[in-house]
């Protein structure tokens, strides 16, 4: 059996419930590569059945052989901080020379740590944003407190991708956090009139977010119907179904989204849920 064969065997383990031999197969490949990305897979099948001890035997692996490409080693870092190890993903941008790239993900972890002063100096230094960076400094922007300012990012931002999801979920998320819920709500209904998976999608988050699980996870499940890959979707609903206690089902939403996207941070959000069982 190939390496394939056995990613797609403990993928069959973990969505029937087999999960007692998810390491021991998974250990099974990592001690016979060395390739980052090959491991990275591996500790995100780790983490979909929380068996951290092993994967933090990988993680020390992975920065072993990262290697010297300069890419790799950002990808490497940004896989490693979807996966919660945000520190070791700073220490691997730390030997890189400083440009946007490496400033880009080093505030990403430096928010992960909860150094939001440090995050919004990095953020501010990029010398050329895209959408992300300034979805990003919304973020940091309503962690600080300085909510009228995040509104003022995220609408910016908006009129220019005014369709795009993860704009559409930043705006909302900066209205929530200022206090403005009924805003949001307003805004999502507008959004609907479109019936496409986003606005389902943002719909959904809203919902999540203002305490209605019920009618969060009937727009998630409608979005998800539109676009069986849509990543925001799929975590709002397995953070539905961890809220209403199905911990298997929403770990098995955790798992189709590693499948989707190998060390998305959509499903550590997800089993952060499931972990408060």
């Amino acid at each position: 059996m190939d390496t394939e064969e056995v990613f797609t065997s403990i993928r069959k383990d973990i969505a029937e419930g087999r999960t007692g031999d998810v390491g021991p197969k998974v250990m099974g490949i990592a001690e016979e590569t060395d390739d980052s990305f090959t491991l990275i897979k591996c500790m995100s099948l780790l983490k979909v059945v929380e068996d951290h001890e092993t994967m933090s035997e990988l993680v020390k692996k992975v920065v072993s052989t990262v290697g010297d490409d300069v890419e790799r080693k950002i990808e490497v870092a940004g896989a490693l901080r979807g996966l919660d190890y945000p520190k070791e993903a700073l220490d691997i941008l730390g030997t890189l020379e400083t440009n946007d790239s490496t400033r880009r993900m080093s505030a990403l972890c430096l928010m992960d740590m909860d150094e939001y002063e440090s995050a919004l100096e990095t953020v501010l230094g990029i010398a050329a944003p895209v959408a992300r960076d300034r979805i990003m400094l919304t973020e940091v922007q309503s962690a600080l407190g300085e909510h009228s300012a995040a509104v003022e990012t995220a609408s910016t931002l908006l009129a220019e991708l005014p369709g795009e999801y993860e704009v559409m979920r930043c705006y909302v998320s900066a209205l929530i956090l200022g206090g403005r819920d009924k805003e949001a709500v307003k805004y999502v209904r507008s959004c609907l009139k479109s019936k496409d998976a986003n606005s389902n999608a943002v719909a959904g988050y809203v919902m999540r977010v203002t305490g209605n699980i019920k009618a969060a996870a009937g727009y998630a499940t409608r979005a998800i119907q539109i676009d069986n890959h849509h990543i925001g979707a799929m975590e709002t609903l397995g953070i539905c179904l961890a809220e209403k206690g199905e911990y298997d089902k929403a770990r098995i939403i955790a798992g189709a989204i590693n499948e989707t996207s190998p060390g998305n941070r959509a499903a550590l959000n997800v089993l952060s849920y499931c972990d408060r069982s």
